[in-house]
């Protein structure tokens, strides 16, 4: 008898997941196929969950993960080094195809002409293993594939390959050289990256502003010097503040990674001349937001957005998390740990919104951790 994967197939906005059993197809030469040990789910997850974006229906969603490799395989990883069955390893959110001007021209193989996204494709023969919220997935050619160094756990590497590649992708479109001060926008998980990241970078104010009360206080543990209720606090508070500490110059750096309609808005006003916004929140369509286009021409501004990353983010990600993990608390992040079979609760758990991730582990037995 063949081998089956349970899949969690997901049907559209508003229908529950629906375990599937999908055959375990041998790999391609150039493929590798992955057991999936643990996979987060984004907020963009959610975005899709809810029908704030689309998706191909039926489709496996995640792809925050993380796996071994579960077969022989002749591919190697995004250093060139030969990968083998065993192997801990986490995946590029995309495969490339490496040739079309995206890719070659460009530096943008997110981008690529013949992109791939794992969790955002349809769940169809050949291909039904391309999500993370399954026993198994098939990674194609043109995915970058990175080994997990041995003191990273599967909880500290699986939300790498999105929400912290992205932060680092999205920093690397930028010069920081002489930036002392920052503001980020959103407290969740690429905000909370974003904290980390700046003051690993040399930032001295990092400043936080979020509505939920709890990210504040765990973003405060990874970096962020001030913070900012935005339930509690106004728009006019925050920016007299961020001026007192600036010495009235207001902010080198804003990142925006909330989504929110007004972040936008409130960045051109904390930033100082000459200062950079990055805006990676905005993940779904109709995005519309007005702003005061004559603050960004007369302070100078640069006002730069980016989608996902460049495969070598990833790796990037890695290696910050294994040199800082013992200055901040990666494994708090993630909340609570849920079967496969228990993806519905899980869901509705993360959409509760007061954990930074929530987790799914396909070989987990019995009850959420």
């Amino acid at each position: 008898m063949r081998q089956r994967a349970s899949t969690a197939l997901f049907h559209g906005a508003g229908q529950p997941f629906e375990l599937s059993k999908q055959e375990i197809i041998a790999p391609n030469i150039d493929e590798v196929l992955v057991q999936v040990s643990l996979a987060t789910i984004c907020g963009s997850d959610l975005h899709t969950f809810t029908g704030r974006r689309t998706a191909p229906v039926p489709c496996v969603l995640g792809h925050e993960a993380v796996g071994r490799v579960a077969a022989p395989t002749q591919v190697r990883d995004a250093y060139g080094n030969p990968l083998h069955e065993g192997d801990r390893v986490t995946w590029s959110i995309m495969a490339a195809c490496g040739t079309c001007e995206y890719c070659n021209k460009r530096n943008l193989p997110q981008k690529c002409e013949k992109l791939f996204k794992y969790g955002h494709a349809r769940s169809e023969d050949p291909y039904f293993l391309n999500g993370g919220f399954g026993e198994w997935i098939c990674l194609r050619s043109g995915t970058a594939i990175y080994r997990i160094p041995d003191a990273v756990s599967d909880i500290e590497a699986a939300p790498l390959n999105c929400a912290l590649a992205t932060v680092l992708g999205g920093l690397a479109t930028l010069d920081l050289t002489d930036r002392a001060s920052a503001v980020v926008q959103g407290a969740g998980m690429l905000g909370i990256y974003a904290a980390c990241c700046l003051r690993e970078r040399g930032f001295e104010i990092v400043a936080c502003v979020d509505r939920v009360t709890e990210r504040l206080r765990i973003v405060e543990a990874f970096g962020a010097t001030h913070t900012f209720n935005l339930s509690e606090t106004s728009t006019v508070e925050i920016e007299e503040a961020l001026y007192g500490v600036t010495g009235g110059r207001g902010v080198d750096l804003a990142v925006e990674v909330s989504g929110s309609e007004a972040a936008l808005v409130n960045s051109l006003d904390w930033l100082g001349i000459g200062g950079s916004c990055l805006t990676l929140g905005y993940v779904f369509p109709h995005a519309d937001v007005t702003v005061d286009a004559h603050k960004v021409v007369t302070k100078c501004l640069t006002v730069r957005g980016n989608h996902n990353y460049h495969p070598s983010a990833l790796g990037d990600a890695l290696r910050f998390v294994e040199e800082t993990r013992e200055r901040y608390p990666f494994e708090d992040l993630v909340g609570a740990v849920y079967p496969l079979k228990e993806i519905n609760p899980a869901f509705d758990r993360a959409m509760q919104g007061d954990l930074i991730r929530v987790g799914i582990n396909p070989s987990l037995e019995g009850k959420p951790l």
